[in-house]
């Protein structure tokens, strides 16, 4: 079989009499289906090698959440409190806010003085924090 042959056989614009009718015939819905075939298979093969790997959820961070995951600071209501990880224990500075306001973490209060650190009863950053105020009102704090 010639190549000019040949390559008219895929050619849906050339006539075809005779028994060329029917190679052609075959030879477009083989090649139809090798295409489906190859098409399937690698979309199969796509899903099956997908490797993932189960993190802890507190290691557990989104791309773009760049933050640092030692030290976080908490705002709200004029007060900013800045909460890092310091030598195994974990301290919260108040940056912003009147002195003497405290921190209520589950059954404890702790104090803050303006620019000194104090040690907090927590094992990692909290979502949030609730501070109370020298009038006895409760301010939620929330990670900025």
């Amino acid at each position: 079989m010639s190549n000019e042959l040949y390559s008219s056989l895929f050619d849906t614009n050339v006539p075809h009499e005779g028994t060329d009718q029917l190679v052609a015939a075959f030879a477009q819905v083989g090649r139809l289906r090798r295409a489906a075939f190859d098409l399937a298979s690698d979309e199969m093969h796509e899903g099956i090698w997908a490797i993932e790997d189960a993190a802890e959820p507190q290691a557990l961070r989104y791309a773009a959440d760049d933050r640092d995951e030692q030290t976080a600071t908490y705002s709200g209501d004029g007060y900013a409190v800045t909460v890092r990880s310091e030598s195994q224990a974990w301290t919260a500075t108040l940056d912003h806010g009147t002195p003497g306001a405290s921190l209520k973490i589950g059954n404890e209060w702790v104090t803050l003085q303006l620019g000194s650190a104090v040690d907090l009863p927590v094992d990692a950053l909290p979502e949030a924090l609730t501070l109370i105020d020298l009038t006895g009102r409760e301010i939620s704090l929330s990670r900025t």
